[in-house]
């Protein structure tokens, strides 16, 4: 995997982040709150302004109830 396919990586896993965020009904602020990160900081990450750890992500999902591994694989399976 090169950077590119790195970065485009990370940005499908917010993307299906965002998606479940939207799905909920949660707003940025709420997800914040939940999450322990500023609202400015998410919402970097979800302009894809910052590329967020994966120990960020994993924060993010957890806050959403979702796994990281299913969002992975998820993004795997569909080669999104």
């Amino acid at each position: 995997m090169n950077i590119r396919d790195a970065q485009n990586f990370s940005d499908n896993v917010v993307a299906l982040l965002i998606k479940e965020r939207e799905k909920q009904g949660i707003s940025r602020y709420e997800l914040s709150g939940r999450c322990g990160l500023s609202e400015t900081a998410l919402g970097y990450i979800e302009k894809y302004e910052r590329r967020p750890t994966l120990y960020t992500l994993k924060m993010i999902a957890d806050a959403l109830n979702v796994k990281v591994f299913e969002l992975i694989k998820q993004i795997e399976n569909n080669k999104i």
